[in-house]
């Protein structure tokens, strides 16, 4: 019931309050409209109160719920000089009280706020520090206002800042909000401030703080203070605030910082900070540039000592990481530090070191180094004054760079203790990098190391002791030393010794070579002298002054001592390798010294040899003596590989080598190639064998010593076999050559037997020679090997100008170039007239080419396959020539003849003088061509090979001699000929008895088992012989047929040319022949001839009727007859015998001769005869018979009228009977030159006259000649 009460009177009451509160708000609202007519009044007030002019734009005023707010609007703060804009400008000031705070607390200021919007205010900072307004009058008095107020805000305002004190420019913030709260008891306070910074200074900046205190009393302010900024350019803040610190040239970042503060002092600061592309530098020390830098960070301060803490702090420079770094360090209040280090890496601890460390303060050099690694759990000491520290910790991955004699180092694990009177160093690792430039020229792994460095330093010098050092690399090594380092910068002192073992590749010695204290010379040569082999154990000792190393003087002892087995050794780069070498090596001083006692090199054993360097600092030269044996074959390729070489190259070049050899060795070999090697190598040969490559000529058993130098070859005395006998041989040289020179005595037996292709039986005997072998050292001259010797004691054998006896002496010279190819040129001088240059096919080891000249001039090479003879003598026996060398067996020795030159006045053939003769014979196209010139013939010929095939054999010819062929016996030449060739003749003349009878044209077919000549044809003007014949071959025999015919109108003319008559006059012949004989076509003979020749002679004269008319019939083989009958017509008929005919048919058979239809057809009378003549017996028998004609039907001028007239009146008157001219017959009987004449009528005499002519058979003796 009492609830129902309360809460009715309750809603009563509320009901009512807000009734009141709404006619109270809404009388205020209405009050406010007016407000805009106080601005004049407003205006007066604060001129009045603050003494500035204030314009104030508009008046407004709101209420904000319960909260009346008046609002100021275009506030304009007059400037000291009247013409200047506006000192202050205000967008709005909004000026209000919260009601219900100041009903509950009756305080108007506390209740209350301020916000200035749009404000532009000029803040300066006066050369004396003080702080001023722009636009305000300045004032000695606190602004306690402030921290009487609520709340105070100024919003989206713009601020320009310049700091006079430092002459800094203005700096203009176009939006920053500011916050400051108060509590009512002005206590405690709250100060906000968010601003977008410039470009050049950033980004964007928070300040919270929250204060207890009088902030205008600095001693009495307690509380925190939070700051945030983005993107902070740190050059734009830190380089004017510290201008004598650092310099920040770049860098930018964010940060988030916790602070306590303690009366106006911090004393606890926390914080993560980032920042990026950071370069600090100094006026002293080198630039400091990060990429990134990020971490957390705490700083606290107590009683005075100082602590630095910095956890999960990564740094990136130079695109390298170093991460999670975490370290305390503490500064007690004398000043002493300490601290302890987790984790850091030491690259990064150095990157950030060389910017705080001076150039030329001394601890930078150790900079240089670089050292990186991890260090962890590193705890440190140093008194205010570093005079005393310490420092002790674990190191993984421990590196360094090189600098001065530092060397450098990588992946080294250990511990360290160090302090300021000595310290020591425990150290192990794998796979740890050494590199010490100071020592050594290329970086050494080390796979194990192991040992401790111990060292401590007095008033003088720093004294560092190494024991039980081990390291395994590519040798076991064990060392103990001791090093002394005066601090006078006078030269170390060390005493080290060093055992190594299982060395097992001593081709990486090089790398162990202190070579940067080491004459570069003797490097070099030991950079190559040892290429492989192993070292089972080995020591070495060094002590002294470091400055003094190698201690030539005496002053300090360095020695090596070492065995190495199996060994590969080079003595110089141009001297083959020592291998499998057994060798002391000892170091001594600066001496070396190699004592070799067993090996080989390349194909030869090495007996001892012993290689020195004496002052191996400062010598210019390798010394070597030593001795090789073996092959002999061998010890050459031995010497091929040395800088002998040019002069045994040519020699291997040219021989091949058996046997053994002894090599001393005596070398000095520089380290400069301008300085010349001194060699002195002897060869001792015994029973050995050297073949000549080129003719595989063998010298055997031989025994001396040849020399070797830069110079050449050399051999004073060479006993040695040649050719199945003893010789004895020198070796010289010259600037150019090896000469080896042999005398010896051979026969022809063995030299044949040695040189194939020089096999014949013409030459036989035992004579005496010399050999003289020209090697040169130019690889592209060939060796020039020349036999010579005057054949005394040698019989040849065979034409004139190549025999001799075995006691004459005749020059002979053999000369080989021996060239390297499988063609051997070699050239013969054979007495005064035979040269020949040959070419040997040394594969097949017969003879490939050649030209041979016999005449006195030099042959050439043949570059063909094949031979080349030029003969130019005065008189050559050309048939006694081929006899000579026409042994089958040795022309199948011989290449095919090529060409072929022969010049002679005089040839000989078969013993009959030829006369002059010149031919040029050249092999083309599976052929012969070329030109002879001679007096049988003169033109161009072509001759085929294969004389059965298609090919013709062609002359060209500018005459043919039968007459002169008559010499040359062609009877032997159908037994070698077994197939008959295609001919083709073309003869611009054919001579016979110096007759041209005209250009002869002949061409042949082949024909089963013989040949058809298709054409034979002489034509010259108006004479024309047309002749075919057939020769065929027949098992045994051969037979020849022939047709043809003779047409000509100077018939008379033309057998006045030939010699047989010059009576006959004017007369046109045509003969026809048809016939053949047993034979070739040249073994034609008229006994032999069986055939018919048929004859028609017209419109002819005889001019004598003797023994002119017995010569024309002497062409039908009428001799006998006409010279008979001839005897009695010679009166009647001196004037000449005309006729208009004559004709007849001549059957040859059997060596007999028959007629039966002979005519002559004379102007005077008609002969008509019929008979046979044996040609085998040389005998005839015919009958004549003689018919008269009429003298009217003589035509027969008047000289020849009269004489025939007075002939009749003389033989009427004469004791002849009638029917001398007239019906008158005859018989003719009896051999050749003594025929009987026997009338049958009466008055016989003009026939028997006729027929005596007629019947001359003179012609066949002519063509028998």
């Amino acid at each position: 019931m009492v609830i129902r009460h309360v809460s009715r009177a309750s809603r009563h009451l509320l009901f009512w309050s807000l009734i009141t509160a709404a006619l109270v708000l809404s009388a205020f609202r209405i009050w406010l409209t007016d407000i805009a007519d106080y601005k004049p009044e407003l205006e007066r007030r604060i001129r009045e109160a603050a003494g500035i002019a204030v314009h104030i734009g508009r008046l407004d005023a709101n209420m904000r719920g319960f909260s009346p707010e008046l609002k100021l609007i275009d506030i304009a703060v007059d400037s000291a000089d009247s013409a200047a804009r506006p000192a202050i400008r205000l967008r709005e000031i909004r000026i209000g009280i919260d009601l219900l705070a100041w009903l509950f607390s009756q305080d108007p200021m506390a209740s209350g706020w301020v916000s200035l919007v749009g404000a532009k205010l000029d803040i300066i900072r006066n050369s004396d520090g003080s702080l001023a307004v722009k636009g305000l009058p300045s004032s000695d008095e606190q602004p306690l206002w402030l921290l009487q107020g609520g709340k105070y805000e100024i919003l989206q305002s713009q601020l320009t800042w310049q700091d006079l004190k430092r002459g800094s420019p203005k700096v203009a913030v176009d939006d920053f909000d500011l916050l400051i709260k108060n509590t009512a008891d002005g206590a405690n306070h709250e100060v906000h401030l968010l601003a977008k910074l410039p470009e050049s200074h950033g980004d964007r900046l928070r300040v919270s703080a929250r204060l207890t205190g009088n902030p205008f009393q600095p001693d009495t302010i307690d509380g925190s203070l939070y700051l945030e900024a983005d993107n902070l350019q740190g050059p734009a803040w830190l380089n004017d605030a510290f201008p004598e610190g650092p310099r920040l040239n770049s860098g930018s970042g964010d940060f988030r910082i916790w602070s306590e503060w303690r009366h106006a002092l911090p004393y606890r600061i926390a914080g993560y900070a980032q920042a990026q592309q950071i370069e600090l530098s100094r006026p002293q020390g080198a630039a400091l540039q990060l990429d990134t830098l990020e971490g957390n960070f705490v700083w606290r301060d107590e009683a005075g000592s100082q602590r630095w803490c910095g956890y999960d702090v990564n740094l990136v420079a130079k695109h390298q990481r170093w991460p999670n770094a975490e370290f305390c360090v503490g500064r007690n209040a004398d000043g002493a530090l300490s601290g302890l280090i987790e984790r850091i890496d030491l690259q990064a601890l150095m990157h950030l070191a060389a910017a705080w460390t001076p150039a030329d303060d001394r601890q930078a050099q150790w900079l240089k180094i670089n050292p990186h690694g991890i260090l962890r759990q590193v705890g440190f000491y140093a008194d205010a004054n570093f005079d005393r520290y310490a420092l002790h910790g674990d190191f993984t991955e421990l590196g360094s760079e090189a600098a001065d004699v530092f060397p450098q180092l990588q992946s080294v694990n250990g511990t360290f203790s160090i302090a300021d009177a000595g310290g020591h160093l425990r150290l192990n690792g794998r796979e740890v990098l050494l590199n010490a430039p100071a020592l050594f020229r290329n970086p050494l792994t080390l796979h194990n190391l192991d040992g401790s460095l111990s060292w401590r330093q007095t008033a003088d010098a720093w004294q560092i002791h190494g024991a039980d050092l081990m390291i395994d690399s590519d040798m076991r090594t064990a060392s103990a030393f001791d090093l002394l380092v005066p601090k006078n910068g006078d030269s170390p002192m060390l005493a080290m010794r060093t055992r190594f073992s299982d060395f097992n590749d001593i081709g990486k010695v090089p790398l162990y070579l202190p070579a940067k204290v080491m004459s570069q010379d003797a490097v070099a040569w030991l950079d190559d002298a040892f290429v492989a082999g192993r070292i089972e154990r080995g020591e070495m000792v060094l002590s002294g002054r470091l400055a003094d190393f190698p201690f030539e003087q005496g002053n300090g002892r360095f020695e090596t001592v070492f065995a190495i087995d199996g060994g590969e050794i080079q003595i110089n780069e141009d001297w083959p390798h020592l291998q499998d070498v057994h060798a002391d090596v000892q170091f001594l001083g600066a001496d070396l010294q190699v004592a070799i006692d067993g090996g080989h090199s390349e194909q030869v054993d090495i007996s001892q040899a012993v290689v020195a360097i004496p002052d191996l600092a400062n010598s210019e030269a390798v010394y070597v003596w030593g001795r090789v044996g073996g092959k002999l074959a061998a010890g050459l390729s031995y010497l091929q590989k040395t800088p002998l070489h040019g002069k045994v190259d040519p020699l291997v070049k040219a021989f091949s080598a058996e046997g053994e050899v002894r090599v001393d060795l005596d070398l000095k070999i520089p380290y400069y190639e301008n300085q010349p090697t001194v060699s002195e190598v002897a060869a001792h040969l015994t029973q050995a064998k050297l073949t000549l490559n080129s003719v595989a000529l063998a010298i055997s058993d031989i025994n001396g010593v040849l020399h070797f130098s830069e110079d050449g070859a050399s051999g004073e005395r060479l006993d040695a076999r040649a050719l199945g006998h003893p010789i004895r041989g020198t070796l010289s040289h010259d600037q150019s050559s090896t000469r080896l020179v042999l005398d010896g005595t051979t026969g022809t037996a063995e030299l044949q037997k040695q040189f194939t292709f020089l096999k014949n039986q013409s030459a036989a005997g035992t004579f005496r020679y010399r050999t003289d072998l020209l090697i040169p050292y130019a690889a592209e001259r060939p060796s020039v090997l020349t036999i010579t010797s005057d054949l005394q004691g040698v019989a040849v054998n065979g034409p004139d100008w190549l025999a001799k006896s075995a006691e004459q002496s005749l020059p002979i010279a053999l000369t080989f170039r021996l060239d390297s190819g499988d063609r051997l040129p070699l050239d013969i001088r054979y007495g005064q007239d035979l040269s020949l240059a040959l070419t040997i096919d040394t594969k097949q080891n017969r003879l490939y080419s050649g030209h041979v000249v016999y005449g006195g001039s030099q042959a050439e090479p043949y570059p063909a396959a094949g031979l080349k003879l030029d003969i130019d003598r005065p008189t050559f026996k050309l048939s006694e020539a081929l006899a000579a060398f026409g042994d089958s067996e040795q022309q199948q020795r011989l290449p095919p003849l090529r060409e072929v030159g022969l010049t002679t006045e005089q040839l000989v053939w078969q013993g009959r003088d030829i006369g002059p003769f010149h031919c040029s014979l050249t092999r083309r196209d599976q052929g012969w061509q070329g030109s002879i010139d001679s007096k049988f013939a003169r033109g161009q010929l072509n001759i085929p090979d294969l004389r059965g095939g298609g090919e013709r054999f062609v002359l060209n010819m500018d005459y043919l001699n039968l007459s002169a062929a008559d010499q040359l016996d062609f009877d032997a030449a159908e037994d070698v000929v077994t197939e008959l060739p295609l001919i083709e003749i073309d003869s611009q003349q054919l001579l016979w008895r110096g007759v041209d009878l005209g250009k002869l044209k002949l061409r042949s077919e082949r024909r089963p088992q013989g040949m058809h000549f298709k054409q034979i044809q002489l034509n010259k003007g108006g004479r024309t012989m047309e002749f075919r014949a057939d020769w065929t071959k027949l098992a045994g025999a051969s037979v020849t047929q022939l047709s043809g015919r003779l047409t000509t109108d100077g018939f008379g003319q033309f057998l006045t040319e030939l010699g047989y008559t010059d009576e006959i006059k004017e007369t046109h012949a045509d003969i026809s022949i048809n016939g053949g004989w047993s034979g070739a076509p040249h073994q034609f003979s008229l006994a032999g001839f069986d055939g018919t020749v048929q004859i028609d002679l017209s419109d002819g004269r005889i001019s004598s009727i003797e023994p002119g008319f017995g010569r024309l019939l002497g062409l039908i083989a009428m001799e006998q007859w006409a010279k008979r009958l001839s005897l009695d017509f010679s009166d009647v008929y001196r004037q000449g015998f005309a006729f208009d005919r004559i004709t007849g048919h001549f059957r040859f058979s059997n060596a007999q001769a028959y007629t039966d239809d002979l005519v002559i057809d004379g102007v005077a009378a008609k002969l008509s005869l019929a008979g046979t003549a044996d040609l085998a017996k040389k005998t005839v028998d015919h009958r004549v018979a003689v018919i008269p004609k009429s003298s009217d039907a003589l035509p027969i001028a008047g000289t020849i009228v009269g004489g025939i007239a007075a002939m009749i009146t003389q033989v009427v008157t004469d004791d002849y009977k009638e029917g001398y001219f007239f019906g008158s017959q005859y018989k003719l009987a009896g051999p050749w030159g003594n025929v009987e004449v026997t009338p049958l009528h009466d008055q016989d005499g003009l026939v028997k006259k006729a027929w005596r002519s007629l019947t001359g058979f003179e012609w066949l003796n002519d063509l028998t000649k």
